[in-house]
């Protein structure tokens, strides 16, 4: 796994696949996908008869949703450029 924040993103490519990220931000910390805005946001509290079938329902969440995440309904917001003077 890839921490976000020590990588450049690049575009998105067939040769260049996403990959599930750690994102650890001042306003976001969990995992999300290398190439987009997609995040994993867990709609309830991992389930299962002890922690480790817990971290085993999550993780298997996790990695579904993002398998069957579409990059181009989560663009990127680009960052606001600013305007020269003169």
């Amino acid at each position: 796994m890839v921490n976000i924040a020590q990588r450049e993103i690049a575009a998105y490519n067939a040769a260049m696949p996403r990959e599930l990220v750690w994102i650890d931000q001042p306003r976001f910390r969990g995992w999300g996908c290398s190439e987009c805005a997609w995040v994993f946001n867990p709609s309830n509290p991992p389930t299962g008869e002890d922690f480790n079938a817990m971290v085993r329902n999550f993780e298997s969440q996790r990695d579904k949703e993002f398998a069957s995440h579409r990059c181009s309904k989560h663009p990127r917001q680009s960052k606001p450029t600013q305007g020269r003077n003169g």
